[in-house]
């Protein structure tokens, strides 16, 4: 099945598709994450604005709009200063047969109303990660029934792991008490870091130690592996 992968990130949504042997192309708007994405999977990914993309030509969408002002983890800022329009409004207007939108659970629980909730731990045993899954499609095979909180994993990998705190109820390091390693948070997302992903692109200018935050940012932002293969594998 040829499927668009919109707000494609670093691949990792991508790439559980593909392992389900679908031919996905991803589109990204962000130049640091259209990078990282070439050297995921297929690399099949493109860079642009997925609200701009022609999208007749696929018989299925995923997408995982940008989710930062909904967040609770947002600590900083205008929480809507960001966004020009309501990305997961425009997704979930698609009109595809196949549609898959993910994004992340509100503390408000009238406002998950478009979709069903899932814990990543009901795909693998790895992490405690919470997202609604709206749109049309058919509900994957699951290993067990759902549950807010798995009290024998960890909680979700998220993007700002690299600062190891152990206090933070929002990080899987503090279930650890230590800082993960970027591969340690690639194993909980479903996937391993490609060693050229260590190189910044040429034109980065900043610190080394910066462009590791970025890479801690891709992996805690993106969607798990395993999770968007079983969805895959359901059309496989």
């Amino acid at each position: 099945m040829k499927i668009a992968v919109l707000f494609d990130g670093a691949g990792l949504a991508r790439l559980g598709l593909e392992l389900a042997g679908h031919d996905c192309t991803g589109y990204e708007l962000d130049p640091n994450k259209h990078y990282l994405s070439k050297m995921v999977g297929s690399g099949n990914c493109i860079l642009a604005d997925a609200t701009k993309v022609d999208l007749s030509n696929y018989s299925a969408i995923w997408a995982s709009p940008p989710c930062q002002w909904l967040s609770s983890a947002r600590t900083q800022g205008n929480p809507k200063s960001d966004f020009a329009i309501n990305y997961l409004d425009w997704c979930l207007k698609l009109s595809h047969s196949i549609l898959w939108v993910e994004n992340i659970v509100q503390l408000k629980t009238e406002a998950n109303f478009w979709g069903k909730v899932y814990n990543a731990a009901q795909f693998a045993n790895l992490q405690n990660r919470n997202r609604i899954i709206g749109g049309r499609y058919r509900i994957p095979r699951l290993l067990k029934s759902y549950k807010k909180i798995y009290s024998d994993l960890c909680p979700c990998i998220t993007a700002t792991e690299y600062k190891g705190c152990a206090s933070d109820k929002r990080r899987a390091s503090r279930w650890y008490g230590r800082r993960l390693t970027l591969d340690e948070c690639a194993y909980h997302q479903g996937f391993k870091v490609p060693r050229k992903w260590l190189l910044p692109p040429k034109n980065w200018f900043d610190s080394d130690i910066k462009w590791e935050y970025q890479l801690y940012e891709a992996i805690g932002n993106g969607v798990p592996v395993y999770m968007t293969q079983k969805f895959g594998e359901e059309y496989s």
